[in-house]
């Protein structure tokens, strides 16, 4: 049965304040963290933009991936939806030995609940990196999760 759009919950704006965590794949470390990320609907029901970043404790420094996420929505309730979403990444890193900055790209799958009415919900985003740090090729699975407040 199609979903009565005129019941969905619906948002121009939404921030996002929660955690993050990226596991690198060739070296298998974890590096946890915090995020931050403000998205907005471009084109109603059909692209959502999305600027994130994180800031992740590595090798006794620090990485802030900052994406822009081009998202296509798809409401699976009332109250959810789930998007895909693709779109570049930059990675600054700081530590002992590395005070550069990294270019790649990323493909995210976005959860959305709002459990609690309009303004109020959670996310869960996992994703794949890929970036090109001293020129080879680095590949990573991580994800953010939060708290989403919807106006």
């Amino acid at each position: 049965m199609p979903l009565d759009s005129s019941d969905a919950i619906e948002h121009t704006i939404i921030v996002g304040v929660g955690g993050a965590a990226e596991w690198e794949l060739a070296d298998r470390a974890l590096r946890p963290g915090a995020n931050l990320m403000v998205e907005w609907d471009a084109i109603e029901d059909w692209l959502e933009l999305e600027i994130g970043a994180s800031i992740l404790s590595a090798n006794g420094g620090a990485e802030v991936p900052i994406d822009l996420l081009l998202k296509k929505p798809f409401r699976v309730a009332r109250w959810a939806e789930f998007m895909v979403g693709i779109g570049p990444e930059m990675v600054p890193v700081w530590n002992a030995t590395t005070n550069a900055t990294y270019f790649g790209g990323e493909v995210a799958l976005d959860f959305m609940f709002w459990p609690w009415g309009q303004r109020v919900g959670l996310w869960i985003e996992p994703e794949f990196d890929l970036t090109f740090p001293d020129g080879r090729v680095s590949s990573s699975i991580g994800g953010t999760g939060g708290l989403l407040f919807g106006w």
